[in-house]
């Protein structure tokens, strides 16, 4: 049974809808592109041209240089990571949670009741989405403080919003249910 900050007297986790895992491998391979691969031939012209036994003082320093670079790269590609790996979104029997890492000291949390649930719009767009099956999905909401939850890069956003609608269905029956019949 899977618990969370905040939860409810007898809320149950119904769904964790996470990232898919290409938006990970896209952080991996931009890292690889932009930092290894340019760093890696930089070394390769660099000790071909001038060896290290002929320059050691200016080896060092390049070395240093490239190890910042390197850093530096691998910094940025961890925040990256962080503000995916952080978006997190739970659906419980009573409501739907969008926890957002907008930076690495930012988050913010949106909840908001199953039964304001009104609509969900799922959208595949592009040949390789197409074929891992996934893309984003656009939550509606109802009532005084009407807001769209958007969910981006999930697997499978056309099933995500049937099992969130159904849910938000049930909330809506139930409620119905349990109102006094005059």
């Amino acid at each position: 049974m899977i618990n969370f900050p905040g939860q409810r007297e007898g809320e149950e986790v119904l769904a964790v809808i996470r990232k898919h895992t290409i938006v990970f491998i896209k952080i991996i391979v931009v890292f690889t592109l932009i930092i290894i691969v340019p760093l890696a031939l930089f070394l390769m012209f660099w000790f071909k041209f001038y060896p290290i036994a002929d320059h050691y003082q200016g080896g060092i320093i390049v070395e240093i240089f490239i190890s910042l670079i390197f850093l530096y790269g691998l910094l940025f590609t961890c925040l990256r990571w962080i503000n995916e790996e952080f978006d997190v979104f739970i659906l419980t029997n009573e409501r739907l949670i969008d926890i957002t890492q907008i930076s690495f000291f930012q988050r913010t949390v949106t909840s908001t009741p199953l039964d304001h649930i009104t609509d969900t719009t799922g959208i595949i767009n592009g040949f390789i989405p197409t074929i891992l099956q996934y893309g984003d999905l656009t939550v509606q909401t109802a009532g005084s403080k009407a807001a769209d939850i958007f969910i981006d890069h999930i697997h499978d956003p056309e099933a995500v919003g049937r099992l969130i609608l159904d849910w938000a269905h049930k909330k809506r029956t139930t409620v119905i249910e349990k109102q006094p019949k005059s």
